[in-house]
């Protein structure tokens, strides 16, 4: 019996309401920085967003500790 796989794209977004009623949506991918860090979301969740930074290190931060960085 052969098994094949089906690629799917899964896309999570976190939205975070920031003071004067904005909302910031957050995708895995996106450029962030973490205080003085900058890094990549690679998963987010109900509450907290997991950044990985280009050292590899991981860091799981709330989303309203993120600022979104430019691509440049």
């Amino acid at each position: 019996m052969a098994v094949t796989f089906q690629e799917v794209e899964v896309s999570m977004t976190a939205v975070v309401s920031r003071p004067g009623g904005t909302q910031v949506n957050f995708h895995i991918g996106d450029k962030v920085q973490v205080g003085t860090r900058v890094g990549t979301i690679t998963d987010a969740g109900n509450i907290l967003i997991q950044v990985r930074t280009p050292e590899g290190s991981r860091r799981v931060v709330f989303p309203w500790e993120l600022v979104r960085t430019r691509d440049t």
